[in-house]
């Protein structure tokens, strides 16, 4: 056999660091999602400021899985078979003893003792030396007992008894003030509510002829009892009246039952004060009737055979009394369901008792069920229906059950008693085919409690021999099986008892946990210690130890220094592999440094012995495991495999310390098969490949671990969280569990988390040389994810348990107040498992509800995250501390008095805290009160450093340009903006604020008294001026941040409060992106939310200096077809766009492109007045359309559009005029007639007007156009409307200068206007002789001559430029040479008078 030297190293390795699910079907779950732990989480804390989230608690896959396999684990620990099931009670009486598996006979050592012994000699304590001397002075009666309440043996010579502490003899104490010898003694507990405090106990002490009771306190604690004091004089006494009392039996609830010589059976009944018809104090016969007491005493006699009672024992889990007389009779009283009950319901003698026996076991001697020695009562946490053991003098025992045969399966422990009637005789060993011959024989002192039978024999010397009979070792035994010890003592056996009490629950039963036998020693053995026993004889007190099975395990390793040992591989054997790894355990979790050596060789042996991962095939046809080499006479039962195991192997993710398997060694020849045919501990699943089922079983060390947790969780897994106590008008919430309680089982659990991290890791084995690998991986990989499982609701059982103990110490009644009446009475229904499985949300709110009890308090929250850090890490994460840290910061900082720069610090401090937890504050909260500090710029920085680590890949920018629009992006894109909104808040309160003008006067706004404005909260303080200044600052620090998109939410801001102008003053290399950004995406835009943002777009340009950008984004607006820019408004951004293009010209040097969208601009200004010449015409109309109007106003049109659709369809003459002229497109014909149509047109309209007002308004409409047209020769044909006009002067008789006064005011030069009238002169044209004015051109030339020569106008100098005067002059005189001629030839009445006025003005010329 190799070197077990580093086994735990080695072997640990496999436990690999996944969860499991130990069900069929979940093999393919994903092993890396369970590999780390998370927290829970995900709730916000009830604090505004800080949230612990829920998402934050660890995995619940692992978790919930590994619950199921616990809860397995706990039922399967409730489902030990019970005495009255192992010894088969059923329909029939029954015998066991008789077989081999009754009392297995294990391996002897080299020594010739079983290598597993159960009982161990602790101390042996010899009497006082004083008491020694006092036997010698004995006169005629002398008696030894034992008190184990109070640790302590008694000793009656006479009248006197002496007390002393059997544990070192000390202590000794004695009374003296009796006056008749003592014939019986008990130490009993006082009656409630009748003696002072320091009255714990009570000594009765029966005489011959008195009972007295004294008085016994002690100096120490309640559970220490240093030092005993006896009250020298008795408390109660009472007279015996003959009755001689040989024991005397006290109840927990203070009643004293004292059995007498005559058989009757008596009770000491006190009270604290005397009655009208009760004395405080009288002896009770409980054996007789009234009418007893009317027939003498000596016909009693006479008729009736003396039969003492000698033992009287109590069941208190029933509140049943028995009674042994010396000659075997037992009587059962019922003291019902209070204990202030006395019934007798039965009695049975010792010949019905040996006949009963007889029947059962007929091949025994009649001789060995009699005399009884010893009765004990079977309690209801062993048995239902079981009640009580005798012992007879040869190690028989029989048990009786109350209850009759139709009842036995409806016993409950609150069953009461009917009957008495035996159902079972127990054989001592030496019976069976295979027996040793030694057996118990002449028994005469005995002991039963709790499964362990002590016999102590007489043997030929004067020292007894004690029989040690126990089936902790075979707890899941289906039939009773039971190891024996034999023990030798000095002297002859006194009294014997137990010197702790009977295993108690360490905490009371819930009333939500399914009512349960108490379970075995086994599964309690971590919280209990070993069993004490005291041996009392006339040379010594012997102390022996039953050795639990970790007591077993310890002594096995010391002997054999390490797990390589025969002794300890039958230890395995026996108590079954998972048993025994839980059992290796508890050794392993030792922290104690004495221990360590221990500790090492117990995880050895867990690692070596623990067995390994089974499979079996259905179709291998089945085969009997080979019986263990450690068993000696393997009993069958112990040895049954499963049915569902036909064929079995064992595959091992260990290596195996002996380089195979385990040799002889079969984990399934175990003393405690399986409880259940299907668990987590077995599965189905199907052979890869094939059709064959295959089973396989989790190993021992998994199981063990388990079972370990399970146990260590036991006492508080179905108890409630808390109850309420006090008053019930006012009940007060107060844990089920205490804190010392709760530190016990963290203690136990802090030391298995320990080894389950020291020991599971996270590789496993690489490579498997069986030729079912896939079967063996299968199975080892169930384990693994199982373990790992385990390892997560390990950590976060701890913590949760960690966590509810500081509320406990935080006074949870106080916590309880302020929580609400769901929150309370959900934890009165909570089950810790519940808590532990699926209560997170529970325990943030109980963290938040412990943290606002600080804060509510203005005290420091340090200590207390401190220590939430330490015990709860994963429920309560360093960011929630730093998050309470936050919360209390805030609260000093706005509720103390302190100076600014103190206070500055303190809010930079919180912080440079929030920056460490950026993702769990609650940012808008926290924003909320550092702007109510007024530390604007710690809002600005937190934002940013909240923004960018909620976003480190800056998905959010990628999402915002439009490079990604995944889920992740979109989402971190939200995140960002929701970030920049609270720096928005906090911009628009104090931009708020500093509009706000509380002294500046205002109207009103209803009639009546004056209304008090009060200035908003968080602006207490700021006047606006300082408002504004801190708003400008905060702005300003805002957009040094280097994010795009928090200058986009800036930008969002200020455009959404309409504050174009400040956002223009923005100096920021994003802000051209964001504005070209906002012109681009159009859907859903309203047109005039787009006209206003391209109109900020060329604000922005203009005002950069960018006029070319600038000018082409007004053309681009000028162009657009909108419905929601007017026409006017198109020909301004024309008009500014044609300046900014200039602009661009003047400030850099032209190149040809700019020159040609500048001439592109100035043509499509000219087309654009002529469209607003159009609708000016279209509106002047009165079948104007609002179609055509509003088409006029949303596009610009060409001037075919103009012409075709809307000038000539409509008449409009004068804007075909324009549209010609614009066009420069030239028709004679066409020109002409449209200034005749324009003439005509006006004509019209004037109708029937005086000749003044159609001279004048067609002059003004002549001038008009004039001046649009008059020098281009090509649209303005000066002859044509010179004639024209000059017609209608002389049928208006209008002045002779009218025509010239509108052509020299519209533009027309006069050299020009001169040469055209010239030319209608000598044209001789026959409409002026028509119209009867021959000489009208005539006076016209001649009175614009005057004008020429007339110097009060200004004449020459005002008319024509001085370089055309001379050639001007010269042609005048020479025209007026032949004006002059053609007047001599004329005969008219105007004649005369012209030919004068030429004359003149010739010589005025030729002064010229």
């Amino acid at each position: 056999m190799q070197s077990l030297t580093g086994a735990s190293h080695k072997f640990s390795s496999i436990y690999h660091d996944t969860s499991a699910n130990p069900y069929k079907n979940d093999v393919n779950s994903n092993l890396s999602s369970t590999a780390i732990m998370t927290s829970p989480v995900s709730k916000t804390m009830m604090a505004p400021l800080a949230s612990i989230q829920s998402t934050l608690i660890p995995s619940l896959e692992g978790i919930d899985l590994a619950g199921r396999i616990l809860e397995w684990q706990l039922k399967n620990d409730n489902l030990f078979p019970s005495l009255a099931d192992q010894i088969k009670i059923g329909e029939a009486h029954g015998v066991s003893g008789l077989s081999d598996v009754d009392y297995p006979m294990l391996e002897v050592g080299p020594n010739g003792l079983p290598l597993l012994r159960q009982m161990g000699l602790v101390n042996r304590i010899p009497l006082p030396p004083e008491l020694v001397e006092h036997f010698g002075h004995m006169q005629s009666y002398c008696m030894m007992g034992l008190f184990p309440l109070i640790q302590r043996a008694w000793l009656s010579i006479d009248s006197d008894i002496y007390v002393w502490t059997y544990e070192d003899g000390g202590d000794l104490s004695y009374f003296d003030g009796l006056s008749e010898p003592i014939i019986a003694v008990e130490l009993v507990q006082p009656k409630p509510g009748i003696f002072q405090p320091h009255i714990q106990y009570l000594l009765c002490l029966a005489t011959t002829v008195e009972v007295v009771l004294l008085g016994v306190s002690f100096s120490g604690s309640n559970t220490n009892y240093e030092e005993m004091h006896l009250l020298p004089e008795p408390l109660f006494a009472v007279p015996t009246d003959g009755a001689y009392i040989v024991t005397i039996r006290g109840t927990t609830d203070g009643r004293i039952f004292m059995g007498a010589k005559d058989g009757c059976i008596y009770e000491f009944f006190y009270q604290a004060e005397e009655g009208f018809f009760s004395r405080k104090c009288r002896k009770i016969n409980h054996s007789k009737s009234t009418l007893s007491y009317l027939i003498p005493s000596f016909i009693n006699a006479a008729f009736s055979e003396e039969d003492p009672l000698v033992q009287m024992v109590q069941d208190e889990s029933r509140r049943i009394l028995y009674t042994r007389s010396e000659k075997g009779t037992i009587q059962v009283y019922d003291l019902g369901h209070d204990g202030q009950a006395m019934t007798r319901v039965a009695a049975i003698n010792t010949n019905t008792i040996v006949q009963s026996a007889a029947n059962i076991a007929r091949t025994v001697d009649r001789s060995s069920f009699k005399p009884l020695v010893c009765i004990a009562p079977v309690e209801s946490s062993e048995s239902t229906n079981l009640h009580l053991v005798a012992i007879t003098a040869s190690g028989v025992r029989l048990y009786f059950s109350t209850l009759p045969w139709r009842s036995f399966n409806e016993a409950t422990p609150s069953s009461r008693p009917v009957t008495l009637q035996l159902v079972q005789v127990r054989l001592p060993p030496g019976y069976a085919a295979n027996a040793s011959p030694q057996r118990p024989q002449q028994v005469h002192s005995a002991l039963y409690s709790h499964g362990t039978t002590f016999l102590a024999t007489t043997t030929a010397s004067d020292n007894d021999v004690v029989w040690t009979l126990s089936n902790s070792l075979f707890p899941a035994a289906q039939q009773l099986s039971e190891t024996q010890n034999t023990l030798g003592l000095d002297g002859k056996t006194w009294a014997l008892a137990e010197v702790t009490p009977a295993p108690k629950r360490a905490i009371e039963a819930s009333a939500f946990a399914p009512p349960a036998p108490e379970p075995p020693l086994i599964v309690t053995q971590h919280s209990l210690g070993p069993r004490k026993f005291i041996f009392l004889t006339t040379q010594c007190c012997h102390v022996v130890t039953q050795l639990r099975p970790v007591d077993i395990l310890r002594q096995l390793l010391f002997d054999a220094s390490g797990p390589d040992s025969t002794a300890v591989r039958a230890f395995f054997q026996v108590l079954r592999e998972d048993q025994a790894c839980a059992t290796a355990l508890i050794l392993a979790c030792s922290t104690s440094i004495q221990d360590s050596q221990l500790a090492d060789w117990a995880a050895r042996a867990f690692f070596l012995l623990g067995g390994d991962v089974k499979i079996s095939s259905h179709s291998v046809h089945p085969i009997s495991s080979p019986a263990s080499p450690f068993i000696v006479n393997s009993p069958g039962h112990l040895n049954t495999t499963p049915s569902h195991f036909q064929h079995q192997q064992s595959y091992s993710t260990f290596t195996s310390p002996d380089g195979g398997g385990m040799g002889g060694f079969n984990p399934n020849a175990i003393s405690t098969p399986q409880l259940a045919p299907y668990s987590p501990q077995s599965n189905t699943m199907l052979a890869g490949g094939g059709g064959e089922a295959t089973d396989y079983q989790f190993s021992g060390r998994h199981n063990g671990l388990y079972l370990y947790f399970g146990r260590i969780l036991r006492p508080v897994w179905l108890m409630p969280l808390a109850r309420d106590v006090g008053k019930p008008q006012q009940p007060l919430l107060d844990s089920v569990v205490t804190s010392e309680e709760l530190l016990t089982v963290l203690g136990q659990l802090n030391a298995l988390k320990g080894f389950v991290h020291a020991n599971i890791h996270q590789n496993g084995p690489s490579s498997y040389q069986s030729s079912e690998k896939g079967r063996i991986q299968e199975a080892q990989m169930q384990e693994r994810k199982s373990l790992l499982a385990m390892k997560q609701l390990l950590d976060h059982t701890v913590e949760v348990l960690a966590l509810w103990k500081v509320l406990c110490d935080h006074q949870l009644h106080l916590l309880g107040q302020s929580l609400s009446a769901e929150m309370r009475m959900s934890l009165k229904t909570t089950l810790f498992r519940d808590l532990i499985l699926s209560g997170s949300d529970t325990c943030i709110g109980l963290i938040n509800s412990l943290i606002h009890r600080y804060l509510d308090d203005a005290a420091s929250t340090d200590a207390i995250s401190e220590k939430l850090r330490q015990v709860c890490p994963s429920l309560y994460r360093n960011e929630d501390a730093l998050c309470t840290k936050v919360n209390e910061q805030l609260l000093k900082a706005r509720t103390t008095t302190m100076n600014r720069m103190d206070k500055e610090r303190l809010l930079q401090q919180t912080l440079d805290t929030c920056k460490q937890i950026p993702a769990r504050i609650n940012l808008a909260h926290v924003c909320q009160q550092l702007s109510a500090c007024q530390y604007y710029g710690g809002v600005v920085e937190l934002c940013c450093v909240v923004a960018e680590k909620l976003d480190p890949h800056h998905r959010a920018l990628q999402c915002y340009s439009g490079q990604q629009e995944d889920p992740a992006a979109v989402e971190a894109l939200l995140a960002r903006k929701n970030c920049y909104q609270q720096m928005c808040l906090v911009l628009q309160k104090l931009y708020t604020a500093a509009a706000c003008h509380p002294q500046s006067p205002s109207v009103p706004k209803s009639p009546g008294p004056m209304v008090q404005t009060t200035p908003l909260e968080h602006d207490e303080g700021l006047s606006p001026l300082e408002a504004q200044r801190l708003a400008d600052e905060t702005l300003s620090l805002a957009l040094q941040s280097g994010d795009e998109l928090c200058h986009v939410a800036l930008f969002d801001w200020l455009t959404d409060n309409k504050w174009d102008d400040k956002l223009l003053e923005i100096q920021s290399a994003h802000l051209e992106n964001y504005l070209k950004r906002q012109t681009a995406v159009q859907g859903g835009q309203q047109q005039t939310d787009l006209v206003a943002k391209y109109d900020l777009l060329w604000k922005f340009y203009e005002k950069s200096g960018q006029f070319i950008a600038a000018a082409r984004v007004l053309s681009r607006l000028a162009d657009a077809h909108s419905t929601a820019i007017s026409l006017p408004l198109r020909i301004e951004y024309l008009s500014r766009a044609i300046v900014c293009a200039r602009a661009a010209e003047t400030s850099s040097f032209g190149n040809a492109v700019q020159g040609q969208f500048l001439y592109e601009m100035e043509e499509k200004m000219d087309v654009a007045k002529v469209q607003s010449q159009v609708l000016e015409a279209v509106s002047r109309l009165h079948s104007r359309d609002a179609d055509t109007i509003s088409r006029l106003h949303s596009d610009l049109l060409d001037v075919t559009q103009l012409y075709e659709q809307f000038a000539e369809p409509l008449g409009l003459w004068e804007c075909k005029l324009a549209i010609l002229h614009c066009a420069n497109h030239y028709d004679a014909a066409l020109v002409t007639n449209i200034w005749q149509n324009v003439i005509n047109a006006e004509v019209k309209k004037l109708g029937n007007a005086d000749s003044e007002t159609k001279l004048a308004t067609l002059g003004s409409k002549m001038k008009t156009l004039g001046r649009t047209y008059a020098q281009s020769e090509l649209f303005f044909p000066l002859e044509f409307l010179v004639k024209t006009l000059e017609t209608l002067s002389i049928r208006w008789n209008g002045p002779p200068d009218w025509v010239v006064s509108i052509m020299l005011t519209a533009g027309v030069s006069f050299q020009r206007l001169f040469a055209t009238y010239n030319r209608l002169y000598g044209a001789k044209d026959a409409v002026w002789q028509a119209e009867g004015k021959p000489n009208h051109l005539l006076k016209v030339l001649a009175d614009m001559l005057n004008r020429l020569v007339d110097s009060s106008s200004g004449g020459m100098a005002a008319l024509v430029p001085t370089a055309d005067r001379r050639a001007l002059i010269g042609q005048c005189v020479e025209a007026v040479g032949i004006y002059l001629t053609d007047l001599f030839c004329t005969v008219h009445a105007t004649s005369a008078g012209l030919v004068a006025e030429f004359r003149t003005l010739q010589g005025k010329l030729e002064l010229l």
